[in-house]
């Protein structure tokens, strides 16, 4: 049945070849676009590579580059990956809206120091059109959240794995450290044969060795690595030992600064590692601060406008400066929220950061014992008195959560080879001028 739907995928992208072939040759005068890649019913044009190959050509330092041939394979297998997920994306539906785009390059642009009409400036100067960076930008955002929902879904963690890591890094502050790490990953492809095992293991040791005998790193992730970050010569950046894969926080636990690691086997190949820096910080203390308040809710609704509900909170609030009302007994007697009207309007010790944005401002800036002005939330209007603070010791809940993170990490990283392994296997590959295997 797969060879059935490869073969009619094949064909389906020969006659998408043919055709975008023809459509080009009676285009005069225009230069026809040569395809250097067929990925199902997609296509790679040579200008997709020579645009990657420029930018990498004009930003990478030449000594950790390959030869052309060799860079331009590794973009080519780099850009089907793209493609293979920005198809799943259509099939699963995962979108990305204008304004978030918008959102996202308005936030780079802050990040650096610009307005977002300098940074069009900036690019202008640079030959880079808004238009095709805005492309860029939303493209990139739907791979990561392509890759984000379909590979986090397959991810589990109990609640005995976040104990039990929050517990050793209580107990072993050294768990803090954290590990610059560049990586190689020499893939093996879905059910490899004999000699295509062969073949792979004898790159791998052939990569270290050289690698032993002082060649570059990043010139070989660059030339052979299948690795999503090949192309940044291997380079993961800095990661605590706990968020990386299994098989390398083993061997990376006792590592120090330039030590080469591998070739280590996993499920989707060998691979090999270089330490490229470790720093450490001591264990902290978390304190966070808790508020306990008091409140009353009016909520609006056809019959109750926004500013029938503002006048009535600003009556309560009269009647109570006044004398002739407690808080406590107003909000028995008014509040619409039914969960702590009975109990005085008490909302109870509780992390700001739990209520709603506008309420959670508001409370923030009134003295204890002070009472609000009538404040908007999405629940509707408030009048909110602040009992105390507190500063509370939550270490071992920001242990459990940093404990959660790093195991999502590191099961995403494991789980994302995987998945594009598959994604490559149930595909129609074809590199033009190249066999198919």
């Amino acid at each position: 049945m797969i060879k059935l739907l490869k073969m009619i995928k094949k064909i389906a992208s020969t006659l998408l070849i043919t055709l975008f072939v023809c459509s080009t040759t009676h285009a005069a005068p225009r230069q026809v676009e040569s395809v250097v890649a067929v990925v199902n019913n997609n296509v790679i044009l040579s200008s997709d590579v020579n645009e990657m190959l420029k930018n990498i050509k004009s930003t990478a330092n030449p000594k950790n580059l390959p030869d052309d041939a060799t860079l331009r394979h590794q973009i080519i297998d780099q850009l089907i990956n793209e493609n293979l997920i920005l198809q799943q994306s259509n099939r699963a539906q995962v979108n990305v809206s204008d304004d978030e785009v918008t959102a996202t390059i308005k936030n780079i642009a802050k990040q650096n120091g610009m307005t977002l009409d300098e940074l069009r400036g900036y690019l202008t100067k640079m030959g880079v059109s808004y238009s095709s960076y805005r492309d860029k930008m939303r493209k990139d955002m739907l791979i990561d959240r392509t890759r984000m929902s379909q590979v986090g879904q397959r991810i589990n963690i109990s609640d005995k794995e976040v104990e039990a890591l929050a517990s050793t890094i209580a107990k072993q502050p050294m768990n803090n450290r954290e590990i610059n790490v560049s990586h190689i990953l020499i893939s093996i492809p879905e059910n490899p044969t004999k000699q295509q095992l062969e073949n792979v293991t004898s790159k791998a040791k052939d990569v270290i060795n050289r690698l032993q005998n002082g060649e570059s790193f990043a010139k070989l992730a660059a030339t052979y690595s299948n690795d999503q970050n090949a192309l940044k010569g291997g380079s993961m950046g800095w990661h605590k030992l706990n968020e990386l894969p299994t098989i390398f926080e083993e061997r990376l636990i006792r590592a120090q600064k330039g030590d080469i690691i591998g070739p280590l086997r996993s499920g989707v190949g060998y691979h090999i590692l270089k330490v490229d820096g470790i720093r450490a910080e001591a264990a902290k203390t978390i304190t966070v601060k808790e508020v306990n308040a008091k409140h009353i809710l009016i909520k609006t609704n056809l019959l109750v406008t926004d500013d029938m509900a503002k006048q009535k909170l600003l009556d309560i609030s009269q009647s109570i400066k006044e004398g002739n009302t407690t808080f406590e007994a107003a909000a028995k007697s008014y509040s619409e929220d039914p969960g702590s009207a009975e109990k005085g309007g008490e909302l109870g010790w509780n992390n700001p950061d739990r209520y709603d944005s506008g309420f959670k401002n508001a409370l923030l800036k009134l003295k204890k014992g002070e009472i609000s002005q009538p404040i908007k939330s999405a629940f509707g209007w408030h009048l909110i008195e602040l009992i105390d603070t507190r500063n509370v010791d939550r270490t071992d809940m920001a242990q459990k959560d940093q404990a959660y993170r790093l195991i999502f990490n590191r099961k995403f990283s494991e789980e994302l080879q995987v998945w594009v392994q598959e994604l490559k296997g149930d595909a129609y590959i074809k590199i033009i001028g190249e066999e198919n295997p």
